[in-house]
C-alpha cells in the first residue's frame, strides 16, 4: 500500500514537472541554442537576460545609497562583464548538445529550468537557469553551473568590496573590469 502511494505520488510529481513553465523552458531552449551557435553574437544572449534586475540584485543593500548615475554606471559595467563572461563560456558550449530536462516553478512568475549540456567526449554538465516573468516577458536572472549561482557569487564579491571603509562604486566597477 505504502509502495503504491509512493509510486503514484512520484508519477504525479513527474507529470507536474513536465508541464511546469513552458514559457520559461522555451526561453532557455532558445537561449541555449543561441549560446552554442558560434555564429551568433551577444544580441540574443543580452535579450534573454534581465541585466537591470541582475545588477540591482548584485548591488544588494548598497543599491539604496547609490545615485541613479552611479547605478547606471554600475549596470553598464556589469552588463559588459556579464556578457563578456558568458561570451567566454560560449566556446565551451560550441557544438554541445543542450537539452531542457525539466523545471520547477517557485511561483507563477519564477522558475528554475534545468538543462543538461553534453559535449563530445565529456561527461554531461547540469546547468540551471533561474527565470522570472515581468511585464509578460520571461528573462534569465541567474545561472548555476557546478553548484555556483553567478549572480549570488557576484553579489558576495561586490558586497566584499563595498563593505570596506571608504569604498565607492568606482571600486566595484574597477573590479568588474579586471
Amino acid at each position: 500500500m505504502l509502495r503504491t502511494l509512493i509510486v503514484s505520488t512520484s508519477f504525479a510529481i513527474m507529470a507536474l514537472s513536465a508541464q511546469a513553465s513552458p514559457e520559461a523552458e522555451a526561453l532557455i531552449a532558445g537561449t541555449a541554442t543561441q549560446i552554442s551557435n558560434t555564429q551568433t553574437g551577444a544580441g540574443p544572449l543580452t535579450e534573454a537576460l534581465d541585466i537591470q534586475a541582475i545588477a540591482r540584485f548584485t548591488l544588494g543593500k548598497h543599491s539604496r545609497r547609490l545615485t541613479e548615475d552611479e547605478q547606471a554606471r554600475f549596470t553598464a559595467a556589469f552588463e559588459k562583464f556579464l556578457v563578456g563572461t558568458l561570451e567566454n563560456q560560449k566556446n565551451k558550449l560550441k557544438n554541445a548538445k543542450v537539452d531542457v530536462i525539466g523545471s520547477v516553478d517557485r511561483n507563477e512568475k519564477d522558475s528554475v529550468v534545468e538543462t543538461r549540456v553534453t559535449q563530445k567526449g565529456e561527461d554531461p554538465t547540469t546547468v540551471r537557469w533561474r527565470v522570472m516573468e515581468r511585464n509578460g516577458e520571461w528573462r534569465v536572472v541567474d545561472v548555476e553551473v557546478l553548484g555556483l549561482w553567478l549572480a549570488i557569487e557576484q553579489r558576495a564579491q561586490i558586497a566584499a568590496i563595498l563593505d570596506k571603509p571608504r569604498a565607492t562604486i568606482d571600486d566595484a566597477i574597477a573590479a568588474l573590469s579586471s
